[in-house]
C-alpha cells in the first residue's frame, strides 16, 4: 500500500470519528498532493448546513477534505466565484441515451435514476450499460413492463412486446386485469428483478387500466416485503370525480398505511395539476403521521402526452383542466387548432404532444413545499419541440426560481436536488449514503456552477439546449464537464444497485 493511501485511510477513519465540518486539514493535508484540488469555492453541502469558502481535496472517487487551510493538487481549479455542490440525482429519468446524458450532465446531473416505470429484464439492463455511461445509472423493475411480457407469452415475443410504446402497454389486448397463475408470476418476477439489483418497484399503473386495486396493493406489498419502494404514475390524473387524482393519492396513502411499503409519487405536478400543492399537502401530512409516502415536481408547466391515448378519452378538458388550444404539437411545435385534434385522435400521424397544464403560481407553491423533491421526469432528446425538461430541469429552478423570483434560497433548492433523493433511497441503496453531500469520505460527484449565470436556454419550441452556467461536473473524481464543456471519451458511470440483490 502506497504512503499516501495510508493517510488517505487515515484521514477517512478521522472522517468517521470527527463531528461534521471538523476534520482537521492542516499539517495532515498541507503534507499531500491531491489528484485536483477546486480552490475558493462557496461550498454548500445541505446535510451539514455548511455555507462559506472552502478548499475541496478529491483522491480517487472519494472527496478527502473540505477545508479552509491550502491545499495543493496536480490539478488546482480556480473556483471563486462559483459553487460548489454534491452532484444532483434525478430520481426520474427516462434519458437513457449518451446524448441525453451529456444534456444532463450540462445541466448538473450526476445520477440518473428510472424509477418511474422501470425496465425489464433488469440484469440485461444494467449489462448493456457497463462501461459506457457518462453518468450514475439505475433503474426499477417494471410493474407495468412485467405483465405486459406476462400477457404477451413471456419469452421471444415477450421481449419483443416490450419494444412497444408505453401507451400500449394499456391497450385492450393487453391492458386487461391478472388472475390466478398470471398474478403469482408477476410477483415471482417482480422479486426476481429485484434480486438483480433493481431499485425498488416502478408502476405506470395510469397507462395500465387493467391494473386492479388489488393488483397494486399486492405488488406495494412486495415492496414492503423486500424493504425496498414502490415508485408509481398514479393511477389518474384528473380534476374531476370519480377516478381523480385525490382518489389515486388516496390509494397510495393507504396501500402505503396497510403495508408498511415505502411509497413514492411520481410529478404531483403533472397528476393533479392546479391541486398539485394540496395533494403534495396531503401527503406530507400522511408522512408526518408515520405514512412512509413521499412525492416530486418537475420545474415545468407542460406534461408529454399522446393524443391517441385514453388521456384523451371523452372529457378530457374537464379531467385535466385544459382546452385544445393548450397542447402543442411535438411535430410542429404549434398549438393545436380543434380540426387538428380531430384529425391526430383519428388518424395515423405523430400524436406527441405537450399538455401546458400548470401555471407558473402551482409549480411555486410545490416548490416551496420542504417535503417535495425536483426531478426531471426528462428523456430522449427530441429537438428542437420536445420538452425542455430533458435538457434544462435543475438550471430552470437554480436560475429562473432561486435567483430571478426568489421562490425558494439557493441552499433549499440544492437540498430538494441533492440530500432529499440520497436520502429518501439510502435504507435500501447502501451508494446513496456517500451521495448527495459535500463531505470528505462522500463519493467525488460534484458540481461547481456559476450562481450569477446558472440557468436553461431551452424553452418550449427551442428544447435541445444546453443549461448554462455549469463549469465543472465531476462524477467518481472524473470531469465529465470541464471548463464549460462537456469531456470526450470518458465513462465514469457506475451502476446503482438495491441491498436486495445479492
Amino acid at each position: 500500500m502506497s504512503i499516501k493511501r495510508q493517510v488517505w485511510g487515515a484521514l477517512l477513519f478521522l472522517t468517521a470519528v470527527a463531528a461534521p465540518g471538523q476534520l482537521s486539514a492542516g499539517a495532515s493535508q498541507t503534507a499531500l498532493i491531491h489528484d485536483i484540488v477546486y480552490a475558493g469555492a462557496r461550498a454548500i453541502d445541505p446535510e451539514t448546513g455548511l455555507d462559506a469558502i472552502r478548499n475541496i481535496a478529491v483522491d480517487g472517487d472519494r472527496i478527502v477534505a473540505v477545508s479552509e487551510a491550502p491545499l495543493k493538487g496536480r490539478r488546482t481549479i480556480d473556483a471563486r466565484g462559483l459553487v460548489a455542490a454534491p452532484g444532483f440525482i434525478d430520481i426520474h429519468s427516462h434519458a437513457t441515451t449518451r446524448e441525453a446524458a451529456g444534456y444532463q450532465a450540462k445541466d448538473g446531473v450526476t445520477t440518473r435514476l428510472e424509477l418511474e416505470i422501470g425496465t425489464w429484464p433488469v440484469s440485461e439492463w444494467y449489462r448493456a450499460k457497463q462501461g459506457r455511461e457518462l453518468l450514475n445509472y439505475g433503474t426499477s423493475v417494471g410493474h407495468t413492463a412485467v405483465r405486459y411480457f406476462i400477457q404477451k407469452g413471456e419469452g421471444a415475443a415477450g421481449l419483443a412486446a416490450l419494444r412497444d410504446p408505453m401507451e400500449k402497454f394499456g391497450a385492450k389486448e393487453a391492458g386487461g386485469p391478472l388472475s390466478g397463475a398470471a398474478t403469482l408470476r408477476l410477483s415471482a418476477l417482480l422479486e426476481q428483478g429485484l434480486g438483480e439489483g433493481a431499485i425498488g418497484i416502478g408502476s405506470g399503473t395510469q397507462y395500465a387500466p387493467g391494473i386492479s386495486r388489488r393488483e397494486m396493493l399486492d405488488v406495494t406489498a412486495i415492496a414492503a416485503r423486500t424493504a425496498t419502494c414502490l415508485f408509481t404514475h398514479i393511477r389518474y390524473g384528473s380534476l374531476v370525480e370519480p377516478d381523480s387524482a385525490f382518489e389515486a393519492v388516496q390509494e397510495s396513502i393507504a396501500n402505503a398505511a396497510a403495508t408498511g411499503a415505502c411509497i413514492h409519487v411520481a410529478h404531483i405536478n403533472s397528476m393533479a395539476m392546479r391541486d398539485a400543492p394540496f395533494m403534495a399537502a396531503l401527503i406530507a401530512d400522511a408522512r408526518r403521521r408515520g405514512i412512509d409516502i413521499t412525492t416530486e415536481t418537475y420545474p415545468w408547466g407542460g406534461s408529454v402526452d399522446a393524443v391517441r391515448s385514453h388521456f384523451f378519452d371523452p372529457g378530457w378538458e374537464a379531467r385535466w383542466g385544459v382546452a385544445v388550444g393548450d397542447l402543442q404539437s411535438r411535430a410542429t411545435g404549434k398549438r393545436l387548432t380543434q380540426a387538428e385534434f380531430d384529425a391526430l385522435r383519428a388518424g395515423t400521424a405523430d400524436d406527441g404532444v405537450i399538455m401546458h397544464m400548470n401555471s407558473e403560481a402551482t409549480i411555486a407553491a410545490l416548490l416551496r413545499d420542504r417535503s417535495v423533491m425536483i426531478a426531471s421526469d426528462g428523456g430522449r432528446i427530441e429537438g428542437a419541440n420536445g420538452h425542455p425538461r430533458s435538457a434544462g430541469s435543475f438550471a430552470r429552478v437554480l436560475g429562473h426560481y432561486v435567483r430571478e423570483t426568489k421562490t425558494i434560497d439557493l441552499a433549499e433548492a440544492l437540498r430538494k436536488i441533492t440530500l432529499m433523493p440520497a436520502q429518501r433511497l439510502e435504507a435500501f441503496v447502501p451508494a446513496m449514503k456517500r451521495k448527495g453531500r459535500l463531505q470528505p469520505g462522500m463519493d467525488a460527484d460534484i458540481v461547481l456552477f456559476d450562481p450569477r449565470t446558472v440557468g436553461t436556454r431551452a424553452t418550449y419550441g427551442d428544447a435541445a439546449r444546453y443549461s448554462d452556467g455549469f463549469r465543472y461536473v465531476m462524477v467518481n473524481g472524473v470531469l465529465v464537464v470541464d471548463r464549460g464543456k462537456l469531456a470526450d471519451a470518458v465513462s465514469p458511470g457506475r451502476p446503482i444497485f438495491s441491498k436486495v440483490r445479492p
